[in-house]
């Protein structure tokens, strides 16, 4: 494929991509909703408080806002605000030149739910792009890259999470996946390997559960990459350094209280929870993705096929240990979510598991591929329809609320009879 048709087809999927989630009519923004604020704070006035809202900050009754020396601060991540800088400041330079005023004046009379949205479908539309060179690096067939974007892009919460507001998930889907993608392309060009400490560095700063990946993936550069490990560890420290010394200028303390780690640990419902993260009616994986379960045939494959690389075990250890801190997690249901929005990150993780089966569609044409396509067309089409709902009902969002509020009713999460999708 020549130069200028690979980026034409890039250009296509991300259209394709974004215009999809960008026309799904489901918002849930909760825990983001002054993302836009905090990056209009840094363009306007060069700092993080949203102490100029004081009145909008009032009426959402000061949700997920913590008061520190006199300055009101959101309580999350400064990650999701700093990616998003961009389009706010080009947003506001629109607003100057059409509006006469900034985009400040018009963000303080409410929460910009569809410009959020707008952002949130543009970060999930580039890792859809990143997904496809991910999979090229294994797949020769265009096609079969294609598979594997449709499925990350419409059958995985990507669509009915990641994409429907600023939550954490889309930018650190996005930093996890150009690190996945610098440290394959380091397999023919070593020199890739430094790079691959910024996105994965700032994964950190977007999301603390992050440190999982960050610190299995510094152990596989050191191991495979000895030679650029103090390069790579210099790039991480160029973001690492900045955030540090902005936890001490506003929380006194290299780190605020969202990253410690007294947040997680052994609780009562911990195998529940375990076991709900995996098959839960409200939050199970392979419920709401059973196109996923083909991941552990794509582990087979590569093992009998002794394809089992360093790379392949270290994804697979991410995703396990993954799995284990965020069953860790008291409130592991994720509060008012739609399906495992807690394994929303390791998304780009689960696609590599997928090539391989993926990979085995251009064999000659037998009895168990004509099975193994016919029952990946049947998960996928399952999964489709599932995101399709959590993408385009609102119905199945105001599942956490009716009849009863399920932080307070957590053993709805175990409901076969409501189940959330089917709203």
């Amino acid at each position: 494929m020549s130069r200028l048709k690979r980026i034409a087809l890039l250009l296509g999927i991300f259209a394709v991509v974004f215009s999809a989630h960008l026309i799904s009519p489901v918002v849930n923004m909760a825990d983001s909703r002054w993302v836009i604020h905090t990056a209009m704070s840094i363009v306007a006035e060069g700092n993080t408080d949203l102490n100029e809202y004081e009145q909008l900050l009032a009426e959402q009754n000061y949700y997920h806002i913590e008061e520190i020396s006199g300055r009101r601060y959101a309580a999350y991540p400064i990650g999701p605000s700093l990616m998003v800088v961009p389009f706010v400041a080009a947003r506001d330079v629109y607003f100057r030149v059409v509006h006469g005023y900034r985009l400040q004046k018009h963000i303080s009379q409410g929460i910009p739910f569809k410009f959020e949205k707008f952002i949130a479908s543009v970060l999930v539309a580039l890792t859809a792009v990143l997904m496809y060179l991910i999979a090229g690096r294994r797949l020769k067939s265009v096609p079969q890259r294609l598979v594997i974007v449709f499925v990350f892009a419409f059958c995985t919460s990507a669509w009915s999470t990641a994409s429907r507001a600023l939550w954490q998930h889309g930018p650190s889907m996005l930093m996890l996946s150009a690190t996945l993608y610098l440290i394959l392309l380091a397999e023919d060009r070593p020199k890739f390997v430094p790079f691959a400490g910024l996105p994965l560095a700032f994964s950190y700063v977007v999301r603390p559960t992050n440190i999982v990946p960050i610190v299995v993936l510094s152990l596989l550069i050191l191991l495979r990459h000895r030679r650029y490990f103090l390069r790579f560890v210099i790039c991480a420290t160029v973001v690492w350094v900045p955030f540090v010394v902005f936890n001490f200028v506003v929380y006194g303390k290299p780190l605020s209280w969202y990253y410690m780690p007294g947040r997680i640990g052994r609780h009562a419902q911990f195998l529940e929870a375990l076991a709900g993260n995996l098959v839960s009616p409200a939050r199970g994986l392979f419920l709401f993705s059973p196109v996923l379960i083909l991941c552990v045939l794509g582990l087979i494959f590569r093992s009998k096929e002794k394809r089992m690389g360093a790379l392949d075990v270290s994804l697979l250890v991410i995703l396990l240990l993954h799995w284990l801190v965020i069953s860790s997690f008291p409130h592991w249901w994720a509060g008012h979510s739609f399906g495992p929005r807690f394994f929303c990150d390791m998304i780009p993780f689960f696609m590599w598991f997928l090539i391989p089966v993926v990979e085995r569609f251009r064999r000659p044409v037998h009895g168990r591929l004509i099975a193994l396509v016919s029952t990946f067309v049947c998960l996928t089409a399952v999964s489709f329809f599932v995101h399709f709902r959590g993408a385009n009902h609102s119905s199945t969002y105001w599942w956490n609320a009716k009849p009863n509020n399920i932080d307070r009713h957590p053993e709805r999460l175990w409901d076969w009879s409501d189940v959330q999708f089917l709203r």
